[in-house]
């Protein structure tokens, strides 16, 4: 399975990022996020017209796709257009600094400490994950510190709305879309329920 290294965390952040900045930067929990949480009236929805429409004939593609009707029509009547998302989306930070610079707030000293040791707690799953998927384990680690501080900094965000919101704004909204169909697509697992389902902004 290997160790969790400085070195290990740059090269596996480096190649995620490296793809993820020609297509889906990761963001909102990232290098530079705060522990706290956001005040909620930051995520409040706004009215908006052309959203509302492009939500109705997202559940019809939706629908369309196989999903059950009364799970897209329950989460689409509830989400809402979040200005807030679409700001973050302009100004990430991956964006705005080089990825030299980027990688050196990534992988700083505490989130390689705390790699190290979520590496060797969860060394079997991880191990179980390298084995089906062929990602190695330190990558997915790596990975893991990135986007939620080993799942000490979950969102607050509304996932279908902050989702629907990208969607619809659509500078990657056929990549939004596809991840709203397959947020839905686990509402209607029954895996989690819409209002448990909070996130990053992306």
């Amino acid at each position: 399975m290997g160790s969790l290294t400085r070195r290990g965390m740059l090269l596996g952040l480096a190649g995620v990022l490296t793809g993820a900045l020609g297509g889906c930067v990761m963001g909102g929990n990232g290098a530079g996020a705060s522990a706290g949480r956001t005040s909620p009236a930051i995520w409040a929805a706004v009215p908006n017209a052309g959203f509302d429409a492009w939500a109705q004939g997202f559940a019809s593609r939706a629908i369309a796709r196989g999903l059950p009707a009364a799970v897209v029509s329950r989460a689409m009547s509830s989400a809402g257009y979040l200005p807030e998302v679409v700001v973050r989306d302009r100004n990430q930070t991956e964006v705005k600094r080089s990825l030299e610079d980027y990688l050196s707030i990534a992988a700083s000293d505490q989130r390689v400490a705390l790699g190290r040791a979520a590496l060797a707690q969860q060394g079997r799953v991880l191990s179980a994950l390298e084995a089906r998927y062929g990602v190695p384990a330190h990558v997915v680690t790596a990975v893991w510190g990135l986007e939620s501080f080993y799942g000490t900094r979950m969102g607050d965000v509304p996932v279908i709305s902050a989702l629907a919101t990208l969607a619809y704004d659509g500078r990657r909204g056929e990549m939004f879309e596809n991840q709203l169909t397959a947020a839905l697509r686990i509402l209607a697992a029954g895996d989690i329920s819409q209002d448990r389902m909070l996130g990053s902004w992306a």
